[in-house]
């Protein structure tokens, strides 16, 4: 799943339980600190103390540990930045698939060699 992070601008930044200003406040925290959410919302439209182009974000964790109440930190109100260094945090590639090899070599104590040789692969 996608993430995001950004840090504060100023101390005081609130976590709201919405996104907009009108919402109850669950915390304020300081600037600097590393909030990583995991949905970004965006305002298609300008309305009451909003502006189109807004972006609040979806706070699951701050400076690395889960929030047991999440909820919504602007990064963009009324046009204006309120956290900076936003990031988008991908998800790290699968590991690669195992390869099997044509062939491998094993050799016993008295240092002969047996050659063993994959005709194919029988089961996925």
């Amino acid at each position: 799943m996608t993430q995001y992070s950004m840090t504060p601008f100023n101390s005081g930044t609130r976590l709201r339980t919405d996104h907009n200003t009108s919402a109850s406040v669950i915390a304020p925290y300081n600037r600097g600190q590393l909030i990583v959410g995991d949905e970004l919302w965006e305002a298609s439209t300008d309305g009451n103390e909003v502006k189109k182009g807004d972006k609040w974000l979806h706070v699951t964790s701050v400076d690395g540990v889960n929030l047991s109440e999440r909820g919504w930190m602007a990064y963009i109100h009324k046009g204006v930045p309120i956290c900076e260094n936003f990031k988008v945090i991908e998800d790290p590639a699968p590991p690669p698939a195992p390869v099997f090899p044509e062939s491998f070599t094993l050799v016993d104590p008295s240092g002969a060699k047996a050659e063993y040789v994959f005709v194919r692969v029988i089961e996925k």
